[in-house]
C-alpha cells in the first residue's frame, strides 16, 4: 500500500477532533507520514494535550505563531524567576493561556522549540504554517514571516496588519497565495478563508496553494489534505469554542 502523508490544519486545542479526523481518515502510525500545520495552542479546550498527542504520535509539527508565543512567554518566565527584578516585558496571555503555559514540561517546551518552520512533503508540496513570501527565493524567507503572513505588497513582500488585534486588509495587498509562482505547491494554515472549505489558488503552471485552517476552534471543521491522493477530509467541530474575531 502507498505511504501517505496526511496534513492536518491548526487544531488549536481540539484533541477530540483531531482523534476523530485520524480515525477518518484512517491514520496508520506505523504506514503513514502525519504533519501538523501549528498552532496546537491556544482558542480551543485541550490545547497541552494536543502537544502531548502530537508527540505521541510522533507527528512532525509546525511552529506556528502561537507556539512561538508561548516560547516566547516562557523565556521571560525562567529569567524572571532567574533574575530578581526582572520583568516579563510581554503583555499577559491570560489568567487560562498562563496556565496552560506552566502546564507545558521542559521536555515539552524543547520540542516545541525545536520545530520547524517548513517541511518538504514530496510530490512537489511544501507545508508551512502561514506561508512565504512571493518576492522572496524559498531559501531567502524569513522565519518570523511565513509563521505570521498573510498580506503582500506588489513586489510580493510582507506587508504587517495594522494593529496586533487586526485582520484588516492593509490598503494595496493582496493575499500572498495569489502572487505564488511556486515551483513547489504549497498547503498551509493560519488563516480561515471559511468555515467549511479550503481555500484553493492555483496557477497555470499547476502549482497549487491550498489553505486548510477551517476554523475548528470557531466551531468550523478540522481539515485534512492527504498526499498523493490530493483528498481531503473533515470533521466537525463539536461545538464553537471561541467566538469568530469581528
Amino acid at each position: 500500500m502507498m505511504r501517505r502523508t496526511i496534513v492536518v490544519g491548526d487544531v488549536h486545542g481540539c484533541v477530540d477532533e483531531l482523534r476523530e479526523l485520524l480515525e477518518r481518515v484512517r491514520f496508520r502510525r506505523a504506514e503513514d507520514r502525519l504533519v501538523l500545520l501549528g498552532d496546537l495552542m491556544d482558542r480551543g479546550p485541550s490545547p497541552v494535550e494536543c502537544v502531548r498527542l502530537a508527540r505521541e504520535l510522533d507527528a512532525e509539527c509546525l511552529l506556528g505563531n502561537h507556539e512561538e508565543k508561548h516560547l516566547r512567554w516562557r523565556r521571560h518566565v525562567e529569567r524572571a524567576a532567574a533574575e530578581p527584578g526582572y520583568r516579563n516585558p510581554m503583555p499577559s496571555m491570560g489568567e487560562l493561556r498562563e496556565a496552560e503555559n506552566a502546564r507545558l514540561s521542559p521536555d515539552e517546551i524543547a520540542w516545541l522549540r525545536a520545530r520547524p518552520v517548513c517541511v518538504d512533503l514530496g510530490e512537489d508540496w511544501l507545508a508551512v504554517h502561514a506561508g512565504f513570501e512571493p518576492g522572496r527565493p524559498l531559501g531567502e524567507q524569513k522565519e518570523n514571516r511565513v509563521i505570521r503572513i498573510r498580506w503582500v505588497d506588489d513586489r510580493g513582500l510582507f506587508m504587517p496588519l495594522k494593529g496586533p488585534m487586526s485582520l484588516d486588509q492593509p490598503p494595496g495587498s493582496r493575499y500572498w497565495a495569489e502572487l505564488w509562482e511556486g515551483p513547489l505547491s504549497v498547503v498551509y494554515g493560519h488563516a480561515v478563508h471559511s468555515l467549511e472549505a479550503p481555500r484553493i489558488d492555483r496557477r497555470s503552471s499547476g502549482v497549487t496553494c491550498m489553505g486548510i485552517d477551517t476554523g475548528c476552534c470557531y466551531g468550523g471543521r478540522l481539515t485534512a489534505l492527504v498526499l498523493p491522493s490530493l483528498e481531503v477530509v473533515q470533521v466537525q467541530a463539536r461545538r464553537q469554542y471561541v467566538p469568530l474575531p469581528s
